[in-house]
């Protein structure tokens, strides 16, 4: 109840009492005249009014209900007893029911009293009849019904009569009254300006929400923050934190009466505290809710909240305005607070109102490596079904999700990672593969499924080691079996010179395991084929995203060496190649680029990538266009669509001798048709350098149209596409493409599946005519196809018929008709 006092409004009114009395839905005046001019209300939500000496005393007793403002003297309603001699009564459609509180099965729920916000899931519905001399009937208590005795509140249409006089032949005036009648109808402009009873007159609007028809269900009232937006618990799932919220809400208006000052630096601790009332408070007094003291590293309210898991505090800052990706020193957002610390609701709160899901801290960590080392599923499926993560992200150890999964053990996130795309090839800053992590682990089970994915079994890391190595000297015997089983090389020598057999503990079962194998392997003799050797584990020495082997099961020719491995294109001498950064043409694009609006994708005609960075179908394999993609000087993120080639390999390749061919490349996993392969890399070279060389196997016109022509040449420094082979039936396709600058005299050449290629099979591009029009005298194509057109047959056939054409225009004869009759 506020404290009388004289205003304007009492020295407006006449002399009526304002009191309605609310009796079993039907509500009375009061036509009793006043003698005190002080104005009364049982809380803020409720007008001023003057009151009759008995309604004031009414009202001191707490006997009015402050939800809506009538009086509960007679007819049905709940009275709470927080003291023997004090009853507070209002009405059950004015009060907060929780479904939190109790269960629905028990029959109701938690009741908060609006006079005293205490917990009144104790008070009694109480009957007093209309004669004040009547006995008071206690009917059920508050908390043994769900169904309410009462309508709401505030009915649509109410039935109204006067205490003491009114319409004389006891009918209802055919004009709508007012639900805070005057007998006399005599009211001042100024009062009839004033809200009606259920109406919050305050600058922090409360409301409160009628009841569900079952009486249990009722969210309670909401506040209105500053800025214009709600605070309603009914946004928050049934709880403990909907309930705080709830309680917060409902006594604020007593605590605003106070008039406490608060700090912006005060908003951090109690948020960190869960004092849901005290930063409810602050944020309606207008507390910047984006504050980031630097005493706290630069951490706002919202980063506590979120470490804490108080979703009902969060919810209030954000409804208040605050920045969902603050960053303090350390670059860590309340997302990855909450992901942290397991907080799974706060989590998805954050994400459905816009947190950023891909943010990257200092060491490199998004969300997803923390969720993924920390083994909760559902927030690693949260971020995944968002489709905005990377799926194969590194931080600054170079350790993917998958890896933190590894280490630690938890098979059901790696099952999740692997249905969505994640890379069990990449390498760390050491150089080891998801694989060594788990033989690490000791967890047999992720070592199959990473086997399973394709990770190598002679992948090293920079020591030297495989995974067999790493089993071996911890110990793990399940491990060793599996990759015994698998074909492991048990002979192989790391750095130190160690094999698995020299680092596992004599006389241990991993030992004696080691030991059978080994001499199994040493019994087999006179064997009729000869065996792949792994001659080198990775050609790439790093410079690649994924290791590309070695193999060789035909010779004893050991790993080409008479070259530079180099991951992109190099000069010998000045190019003057426009680097300007200002020349760039670059997009504005604020999403992935997958619009028609991305520049980049204009300058390209459309942008040819689809969402899994595969060329279109309708793109033209046979004229392919040129492509630009995103640089620099986009605006757009670092993983737009249209950025394929400039990530560098993403398939799994091997280095292999050929039965014919000297070295070729084969895929090593199956690549749907229109995926990125690899890039031909080399020097760069001018057209007249070209033609003094005396070795032109590897040179790649870059067929400039207009001024001086340069080429590619990969004799002396170069890629794996050196050796990818000629195919008279390709499977890649060459597409110049632009991306750290836009000289077109010097595109990049990108090679791309034609077709869908199967593992295993090998790689090969057209040469084109003029390669073989000058190297057909020397060797002739063995790629083996049907459609073979330099081969030796097929020379052989092309040059007899030459032979035979001149030999009919020299005679004079009909050539067709010459031909016809000799076949």
């Amino acid at each position: 109840m506020e404290a009388p006092r004289v205003d304007s409004t009492s020295q407006r009114v006449s002399r009526q009492c304002m009191a309605t009395e609310s009796i079993n839905g039907e509500l009375q005046a009061c036509t009793s005249w006043t003698i005190k001019w002080e104005t009364m209300r049982p809380s803020s939500r409720v007008p001023l009014m003057v009151l009759c000496d008995v309604h004031r005393s009414h009202m001191v007793k707490h006997h009015c209900c402050p939800g809506c403002g009538y009086f509960c003297i007679a007819g049905t309603f709940l009275e709470c007893c927080p003291d023997q001699r004090i009853a507070h009564r209002f009405h059950r459609g004015c009060v907060t029911v929780l479904s939190g509180g109790r269960s629905r099965a028990n029959g109701g729920g938690m009741l908060f009293c609006p006079h005293c916000g205490e917990d009144a899931s104790e008070a009694q519905e109480i009957t007093i009849p209309s004669s004040a001399s009547a006995t008071t009937v206690v009917t059920m208590s508050a908390s043994s019904t769900t169904t309410p005795s009462l309508p709401p509140s505030v009915p649509m249409a109410p039935s109204l009569s006067a205490s003491t006089g009114g319409a004389k032949d006891g009918k209802i005036p055919e004009r709508p009254i007012s639900a805070r009648m005057r007998s006399h109808g005599l009211v001042t402009p100024a009062v009839e300006q004033q809200q009606p009873p259920q109406t919050v007159a305050s600058a922090a609007t409360v409301a409160a929400v009628p009841p569900a028809e079952e009486g249990v269900d009722s969210v309670g009232p909401s506040v209105c923050m500053p800025n214009g937006k709600p605070v309603n618990p009914s946004a928050l799932p049934p709880g403990p934190s909907r309930a705080a919220l709830q309680k917060a809400i409902l006594t604020q208006d007593t605590e605003r009466r106070k008039k406490l000052r608060f700090h912006p630096r005060q908003l951090y601790p109690a948020a960190k505290q869960g004092e849901v009332q005290r930063v409810l408070l602050m944020l309606l007094e207008g507390i910047d809710p984006t504050y980031q003291p630097e005493s706290q590293n630069r951490r706002s309210a919202l980063h506590a909240a979120a470490q804490r898991g108080l979703l009902e505090v969060c919810y209030m800052l954000v409804q208040a305005g605050a920045n969902v990706d603050a960053k303090d020193k350390d670059m860590r957002t309340p997302l990855l607070e909450a992901v942290i610390n397991n907080h799974i609701d706060v989590a998805r709160y954050l994400i459905q109102n816009g947190a950023c899901v891909y943010h990257i801290e200092d060491d490199g960590y998004t969300g997803l490596h923390h969720a993924a080392k920390l083994g909760n599923l559902e927030i690693v499926n949260m971020l995944l079904e968002t489709g905005q993560v990377d799926v194969n992200a590194q931080d600054t150890g170079g350790w993917t999700p998958i890896i933190w999964a590894a280490e630690h053990k938890h098979v059901k996130v790696i099952k999740s990672l692997l249905n969505r795309g994640a890379d069990v090839t990449i390498n760390d800053k050491e150089l080891n593969v998801c694989l060594h992590w788990a033989a690490y682990a000791g967890n047999v089970d992720i070592a199959e499924l990473v086997l399973n994915a394709g990770c190598s079994l002679s992948s090293v890391n920079m020591h030297g080691d495989t995974p067999l190595h790493i089993a071996a000297r911890e110990g793990f015997l399940e491990c060793v079996t599996l990759f015994l089983s698998r074909g492991a090389d048990i002979d192989v020598v790391n750095r130190e010179g160690d094999t698995p057999l020299t680092l596992a503990k004599v006389d241990t079962p991993v030992w004696v395991s080691l030991q059978i194998n080994r001499k199994l392997r040493r019994g087999i003799t006179n064997r009729l084929i000869r065996t792949e050797r792994i001659i080198c584990s990775d050609v790439a020495q790093g410079y690649e995203n994924i290791p590309i082997p070695c193999v060789n099961a035909v010779d004893d020719e050991g790993c080409p060496s008479d070259y530079k491995y180099v991951s992109e294109n190099c000069e010998t001498s000045a190019m003057n190649i426009d680097r300007n950064f200002t020349h760039l043409q670059h997009c504005n694009c604020t999403d992935d680029c997958s619009s028609s609006n991305c520049l980049c994708g204009q300058l390209s005609i459309r942008c040819w990538y689809d969402k899994d960075q595969r060329l279109l179908q309708e793109f033209n394999k046979i004229e392919p266009p040129l492509i630009f993609e995103c640089n620099m000087a986009c605006s757009c993120y670092r993983t737009c669509k249209n950025r394929v080639v400039q990530a560098g390999i993403k398939v799994r390749l091997q280095l292999y001798r050929t039965e014919k061919m000297g070295w070729g490349v084969r895929a090593m996993q199956d690549i749907p048709q229109g995926s990125f392969i690899c890039e031909y890399v080399g020097e760069l070279i001018s057209d007249a350098e070209a033609d003094v060389r005396e070795d032109d196997s590897y040179l790649f016109d870059l067929d400039n149209k207009d001024g001086e022509v340069y080429c590619i040449d990969a004799r002396y420094y170069g890629n794996i596409s050196r050796f990818i082979n000629h195919l008279c039936d390709p499977n890649l396709i060459p597409v110049r493409v632009f991306m750290l600058h836009q000289d077109l005299r010097f595109p990049r050449i990108a090679f791309f599946s034609s077709r869908d290629i199967l593992s295993g099979q090998e790689l090969g591009f057209d040469y084109g005519d003029r390669f073989w029009d000058i190297k057909s005298k020397y060797f002739t194509c063995q790629c083996g196809s049907e459609k073979c057109k330099h081969s030796a047959e097929a020379i052989a056939l092309e040059q007899s018929r030459l032979a035979r054409m001149e030999a009919c225009s020299d005679s004079g004869a009909d050539c067709g008709v010459t031909m016809l009759g000799s076949s």
